[in-house]
């Protein structure tokens, strides 16, 4: 079974430039079984139509059959089930539907027609390539159920199918030229159609394991084909958040009351404004009021830098339950400064099998903060920042299993500010 070196190698140029970004999703192998033999409706139109030979030939009674493009006196083949490889390159378009390209090769034999086994042809060779373009839309679109690492989906899509048939024995056509082993002797390029159910399982916000049943239908030739497939599927940058609701703002409510004016001379809240003339009655002590006796606003900046450390256990990026209450300190926090920031920086102990396996971990754990941040309490993405540092930068000696825990963690460093209005007091000292 051969491995179709050119679209991996698609699949790896069109995903460069796209790695940045979320929500780009590589599945660099798909495996399954392809079944066509074994519906008989399939095989007996697929013999029909991949008939052996592509010369002109006259039947017994002398009449010429065929206009050179398919078909002669040998009869016709069927092509047999088997092996399923392919990749697919998509993009989400929502936080649980996604567009795929999708390339795949079906390498096996052929089932010859008695006719092409009365000619002599018994052994072929029959590759079928497959191209198409996929939506992946998940049953949370029509649910609303996004809690559980079991994602399933319909899968909708249409494409295109070139069908090659080479012979494996040497035989002679019906005007009496010998074909040689090795020889294109049939081909059919067609329209087709992808219908089918699956199943995501998500490891973790970059992995998930993909298991599908899929039905082929032939546009062209009206034959269906069956296929089941599994695979790996990467996500980079992580999967899209979903949308949280933002309440809108209300309009501040202005008082519009009229200023009642009483002739006074008394100044009951000391304000050192007379009651006849006071708008605001019963000001507190120290407050510095306006000339109609109201408090006079400052307003007032409050800086917040907090951090928070993440500790993980060995190769792994799951975040322990014990943390979680203080990833919702600093959502909270970050709630109440709305211009706050966090950088997360992801590290690792150096018990990886490579410098570069490290440095991939560290990422993930950042990631995995940055992810329940973002999908557990709200945060907007573009609020947080991600980096991973492999080991280099230790924080406790590597050759301890003490120290090596220390460095298996995420560091945070949350910074923002807000500015508050309040009343002036006599004794604030403004700049």
């Amino acid at each position: 079974m051969k491995l179709n070196k050119i679209a991996l190698a698609l699949v790896a140029v069109a995903a460069a430039p796209l790695a940045a970004n979320a929500g780009v999703t590589i599945s660099p192998l798909l495996l399954g079984y392809h079944v066509t033999d074994d519906i008989s409706d399939t095989a007996d139109k697929q013999r029909e139509i991949l008939r052996t030979g592509k010369n002109l030939y006259e039947d017994a009674n002398g009449n010429q059959i065929g206009d050179g493009s398919r078909g002669n006196s040998n009869g016709g083949i069927a092509k047999e089930s088997g092996l399923y490889t392919g990749a697919a390159l998509g993009i989400e378009l929502t936080p649980s539907t996604q567009f795929q390209v999708e390339y795949g090769v079906s390498n096996t034999n052929g089932e010859a027609s008695e006719d092409s086994a009365d000619a002599g042809i018994n052994r072929f060779d029959v590759e079928q390539t497959m191209i198409s373009g996929n939506f992946l839309i998940g049953t949370e679109e029509f649910t609303g159920y996004t809690d559980g690492a079991l994602k399933p989906y319909v899968l909708v899509g249409a494409g295109q199918s070139k069908i090659e048939v080479e012979n494996q024995e040497q035989y002679d056509d019906s005007n009496g030229n010998t074909v040689t082993a090795g020889t294109e002797v049939s081909s059919s390029k067609d329209t087709i159609g992808n219908l089918g159910l699956g199943a995501m399982y998500r490891i973790n916000d970059a992995l998930s394991l993909r298991g599908e049943a899929r039905a082929i239908h032939n546009f062209d030739n009206n034959w269906w084909e069956g296929m089941a497939l599994a695979g790996l599927e990467v996500v980079l940058g992580g999967h899209l958040a979903p949308t949280v609701a933002v309440p809108p703002m209300e309009e501040p409510m202005v008082d519009t009351a009229p200023i009642v004016i009483v002739e006074s001379d008394l100044d009951s809240d000391g304000d050192g404004v007379p009651d006849s003339i006071d708008a605001c009655p019963g000001t507190p002590m120290n407050v510095v009021v306006d000339e109609r006796g109201c408090p006079v606003p400052v307003d007032i900046t409050d800086e917040l830098k907090m951090e928070l450390r993440v500790f993980f256990d060995n190769d792994k990026s799951a975040i322990k339950n014990q943390y979680k209450p203080e990833i919702a300190k600093v959502a909270e926090k970050m709630r109440e400064y709305p211009n706050s920031t966090a950088r997360v920086e992801g590290h690792a102990s150096k018990t990886g099998p490579s410098a570069r396996y490290n440095q991939r971990l560290s990422e993930a754990r950042a990631v995995a903060v940055k992810s329940m941040l973002t999908n557990e309490f709200g945060i907007a993405p573009n609020r947080l920042s991600t980096v991973g540092y492999g080991y280099d930068q230790p924080i406790a000696p590597n050759d301890t299993e003490e120290g090596r825990a220390m460095n298996r963690r995420v560091y945070a460093i949350i910074t923002g500010d807000k500015t508050m209005t309040v009343e002036q007091t006599k004794d604030m000292v403004v700049q």
